[in-house]
């Protein structure tokens, strides 16, 4: 018997789109839940029926998240490190002993979980771990139904990217529309792994996102203190939250500095404590556009200049991956023989942009500005001088 999937969409408070999905084994019984929406908005789609449709409770699934970032975290992890862990996610205490002994044991075992996990309890270090140390419930296959279900919400999705109010989510749709092509590629010889997908190992700081997004959701000032890399102590921001930003596997925070009265960035990872209550000063609303303000820049630093147009020379090789790869949304192509690719774009020359060019070495020059061209040039003999090298030599 089919499962009826319903999907709308529908717009409220500031433009937002809100889009819904929901199951029903009975397509009426379904419909009768949404009246108005069965001929205007509805799309009403048919997938295998599965129990891995069957609901199961929110907070339970978070647990079972947190537990395995502690396990693949640590080697051995004890029964009230595993409680104080959840407790600090969901934010509820007292949580007990018998819930995270029975999470443990869906986790092993529960087949509408699917996990399977492999864990087990050392009596002699008095914690729980992995029995195998590569495992991760983030790592496991998914089986055909699965499968199926998530083809059909990336056509769906991929469908749809092009649109203006998903253009943002593009890359991340396509991402997944060619992982579902390639599994189905594997699915014909799935003995022989001839495909590996980039890894992004977990980091510090990710705890802090469900926290922050709901700060950012509830117009809610956050405070934390936070430590700057190239500082020995930490300091305490408030900070009136407007955006978190993904760079590079890396989770930034985006805000107004309540003190400084200023747009800043925060890394995640630099967070040593957020304050678990909400601040009662008066959220302050502002002109924030996250496309306007990261316009001109490469990475996540926005600083105080005006972008520069900048001319780039590449080797013809090293040119075709910035074609096909644009390194910013003003790149243009300027000039392509069979030994070169000229390149311009407006940025400004932040910190990532300046890496990025070091990292491509001989393969790149900087012909404009000049005063980029010195600055890449004053590196270059910076680092020959690290490595003892006169420029003679």
């Amino acid at each position: 018997m089919p499962i009826f999937v319903g999907f709308y969409a529908k717009i409220i408070r500031n433009s937002a789109l809100y889009l819904h999905f929901a199951t029903s084994r009975d397509e009426d019984e379904y419909f009768s839940t949404r009246p108005g929406y069965r001929e205007k908005n509805c799309i009403t789609f048919k997938i295998p029926n599965s129990d891995a449709f069957m609901p199961l409770n929110k907070e339970a699934l978070i647990r079972y998240r947190v537990i395995n970032r502690c396990l693949v975290n640590k080697r051995y992890v004890s029964r009230d490190r595993l409680i104080q862990a959840c407790e600090e996610a969901l934010d509820i205490a007292p949580i007990g002993r018998r819930t995270i002994e029975q999470d443990i044991h869906d986790m092993r075992e529960d087949g509408r979980l699917g996990y399977y996990a492999p864990i087990r309890f050392n009596k002699e270090k008095e914690g729980y771990y992995y029995e195998d140390p590569g495992y991760s419930i983030d790592s496991i296959p998914i089986n055909e139904i699965d499968l199926e279900a998530l083809a059909f919400i990336a056509t769906m999705l991929d469908h749809y990217k092009n649109i203006d109010i998903f253009s943002t989510f593009s890359g991340a749709v396509q991402k997944i529309v060619d992982a579902i092509n390639i599994r189905r590629v594997l699915d014909e010889n799935p003995s022989y792994p001839f495909v590996e997908f980039e890894k992004a190992p977990f980091y510090k700081g990710s705890e802090y996102l469900e926290p922050l997004l709901r700060a950012i959701r509830e117009e809610k000032v956050v405070v934390f203190d936070y430590q700057r890399f190239d500082s020995e102590k930490a300091y305490r921001h408030k900070v009136h939250p407007y955006l978190l930003k993904e760079y590079r596997n890396r989770w930034y925070l985006v805000g107004l500095n309540h003190d400084l009265e200023e747009i800043r960035t925060y890394g995640l990872d630099r967070i040593v404590i957020l304050e678990k209550e909400l601040c009662d000063i008066p959220f302050r609303k502002a002109d924030f556009d996250p496309r306007i303000y990261f316009h001109s820049t490469v990475g996540i630093i926005v600083p105080h200049t005006e972008p520069m147009h900048v001319v780039l020379k590449f080797t013809h090789t090293q040119g075709q991956y910035v074609i096909t790869q644009p390194i910013h949304e003003t790149q243009r192509l300027v000039e392509e023989t069979k030994d070169h690719v000229i390149i311009s774009l407006d940025v400004c020359p932040t910190y990532e942009f300046i890496s990025m060019i070091l990292g491509w070495g001989a393969a790149v020059e900087v012909m404009e500005p000049g005063k980029l061209r010195k600055k890449i040039i004053d590196l270059y003999k910076h680092c020959l001088g690290v490595y003892n090298i006169s420029e003679g030599h």
